[in-house]
Order: C-alpha cells, then structure tokens, then sequence
C-alpha cells in the first residue's frame, strides 16, 4: 500500500491541502490542471466570482472526462474486446 501524499498548493489564490495515495508528481498534475483551467475561464471572464469559475472548470473538465470514456469504450467495441467503465 503506498503512502498517503499531503501536497500543499495556492489554485485561484487560495490555499488547498491535498491528499492521496498516488505519488506526488500525479497530484501536483491535478492541482495544476485544475488551476491552469481556473485561471483560463477567469482570463476570459474576470468578472465571474471564484466559485462561477471553479465550477465551471468542474463542469469542463467533467465533459473531457465523458468524452474520453466515450473514445475508449467505441476502441474498446472496435477492438472487439468489450467493456464497462465504472
């Protein structure tokens, strides 16, 4: 079993602690791609509050989620190999 993970980090200006147990350089990945995709919507609509934009970038990066499960089950189904995404 690996060892939890505590990352301390700053998204949108505020301070996170962030726990896991996946390895440093992947939470620190996650962190930042939340945070880079914050920071875009607040770049293209500085008027929208903290939570409008964390909430957008939830509901982004929950689409890219979707899409990406949809491409892998259509590969899966044209491999011929089947499967089911929890």
């Amino acid at each position: 079993m690996r060892e939890e993970i505590v990352l301390q980090t700053i998204i949108d200006g505020a301070p996170y602690t962030l726990c896991g147990d996946i390895s440093d350089e992947r939470l620190q990945q996650i962190a930042t791609l939340v945070a880079d995709k914050i920071a875009h919507i607040r770049s293209e609509a500085p008027h929208y509050s903290p939570q409008r934009a964390a909430v957008l970038a939830a509901l982004q990066l929950a689409e890219e989620l979707l899409s990406i499960q949809d491409e892998y089950l259509e590969l899966l189904s044209e491999a011929d190999i089947g499967g089911e995404i929890k």
